[in-house]
């Protein structure tokens, strides 16, 4: 089977940047509560990179040096934003509909758009550097794959 999509390829492959993140996280911490942050990091990683390359790139079909570079950046960013998020939407799920309760009442979802901020500054600090330079390695292999595809369905026709 052959992917054809641009900001799929990218999502994959980005999204194992997140998952290698994230297993780094979880067993270089103390604190249990981390034990599944890949799983968090993996899937923001591929809804991040899958979306800002369908909109940045392929609606636009804007494929050149630069787009790549502000994709494989803002991905790196935004990934981090949206795996805090998506840890607040699980905390508030467990708190509210599971019954478990914790030392605090998890923040609220729509807090949680900006609250989750104060994260972010902190992983953007200790690994943003490791997912912006993931995401770049993740878009020019993306890019290869992508070229290297298109000329196999070429040839093939």
């Amino acid at each position: 089977m052959k992917i054809k999509s641009f900001s799929t390829i990218f999502g994959l492959l980005f999204s194992i940047i997140g998952i290698i993140v994230g297993i780094w996280i979880a067993y270089t911490t103390t604190n249990k509560d981390y034990n599944y942050f890949y799983i968090y990091s993996g899937i923001s990683g591929f809804v991040t990179a899958k979306l800002i390359a369908k909109y940045l790139i392929e609606k636009k079909k804007r494929f050149n040096h630069t787009n790549y570079i502000i994709a494989a950046i803002v991905t790196g960013l935004i990934s981090h934003w949206l795996c805090w998020y998506i840890i607040t939407l699980e905390l508030n799920f467990r708190y509210w509909i599971l019954g478990e309760h914790f030392f605090s009442q998890p923040i609220d979802p729509l807090l949680g758009i900006f609250g989750v901020f104060v994260f972010c500054l902190w992983s953007w600090i200790f690994v943003g550097w490791a997912t912006i330079l993931g995401g770049i390695l993740s878009i020019y292999a993306t890019k290869w794959i992508y070229e290297k595809n298109k000329s196999t369905m070429h040839n093939n026709v």
